[in-house]
């Protein structure tokens, strides 16, 4: 069910490090209290086993020092969530059961399920219906605080793109974003049931008996299969580590290892340049190989770049004011 997996699935492919759930002693003592409330060793191994079931294939010895790394990121957003959801009862930011139901039906609609297929999807990820309804309520009161705290006081100007343009037109490239390493539509993606398809598969495609495209096409069940399994842009530091490690594992233009991903074997490769989109589209003029883009066709993504920029800079003052204000200690 993609967009279920989409919604809260995001988890995976944002995700740091993730351990199997045994891999940690489940020891239930105080690791953090924000403002009186307790945060326990087993809430956080709790909440990196619930990254496990969305993103499998690593394995991590218990002594492996990663995982305290790991603890420790999971611990931190939990105190940032703990912080929000203090402020947005402190401003009675509060979203109504009838808005969680209108959501609920709009994803039901979208997925062509009935309550008791989505109530069975969700048991797939671990979760009762409740808990989803949980996480979409407090999902929906972060996302109006911040919107009225943060997004509003964000503001990028003209002269501020025209600025950066001027500086950086040199370097700016239309088959390369300003927001970051990008595979531009080299990004080759399979999804199959299970790893022993997986790797008969990726023979194939090693072999030359078969392109990757035409195997995405024929075989795959994930995000485009019809475009021959090309993702289009993606970040690749926004790929689940997993996918990050089996794809700079191998060379551009080769097929990486399977890795377990909800559940299903994921087949990963960066195309060479020669190959990484269709040779019947066409290449706009200031798109050229090359070339450097124009204004217009680069104003948009550098908007979005010091957009984002401002909005990080922000949200971190924000979240370090209120944890200033907060009575916050880490015992992890």
């Amino acid at each position: 069910m993609p967009q279920i997996a989409k919604f809260f699935g995001v988890l995976a492919l944002l995700a740091s490090l993730a351990a199997p759930a045994g891999a940690a002693e489940l020891v239930d003592r105080v690791v953090a209290v924000v403002n009186g409330k307790l945060i326990t060793l087993f809430d956080v191994n709790t909440r990196v086993a619930d990254m496990v079931k969305q993103t499998q294939g690593v394995a991590l010895k218990p002594d492996d020092p990663r995982l305290d790394d790991l603890r420790r990121q999971v611990l931190e957003s939990m105190i940032t969530d703990l912080l929000i959801e203090s402020e947005a009862n402190k401003l009675k930011v509060t979203v109504s059961e009838t808005e969680i139901d209108s959501q609920i039906e709009e994803i039901k609609k979208k997925n062509n399920l009935s309550q008791q297929q989505l109530v069975t999807e969700l048991a797939k990820e671990g979760l009762t219906l409740k808990q989803f309804r949980d996480k979409m309520r407090l999902d929906s009161i972060k996302k109006r605080l911040l919107g009225f705290m943060v997004h509003r006081k964000v503001l990028v100007t003209d002269d501020e793109i025209r600025d950066y343009y001027e500086k950086n037109k040199g370097s700016l490239s239309a088959a390369k974003s300003v927001l970051g390493p990008k595979v531009s539509g080299g990004l080759g993606f399979i999804m199959v049931p299970n790893k022993k398809q997986a790797e008969e598969l990726r023979d194939k495609i090693n072999s030359g008996s078969m392109s990757f495209a035409d195997a995405a096409k024929k075989f795959s069940i994930g995000p485009g299969r019809d475009q021959g399994g090309d993702l289009g842009d993606v970040q690749i530091k926004d790929l689940a580590p997993p996918l990050r490690s089996a794809l700079t594992a191998v060379p551009p233009g080769q097929v990486s290892e399977p890795v377990l991903l909800d559940g299903k074997a994921v087949l990963l490769v960066q195309r060479t340049a020669s190959a990484s989109a269709p040779a019947e589209k066409p290449v706009a003029p200031a798109a050229a190989a090359g070339s450097n883009p124009s204004y217009e066709a680069a104003k948009e993504q550098i908007q979005e770049l010091l957009y984002k920029q401002k909005f990080d800079k922000l949200f971190q003052e924000y979240i370090d004011n209120l944890r200033s204000k907060a009575v916050v200690e880490v015992k992890l």
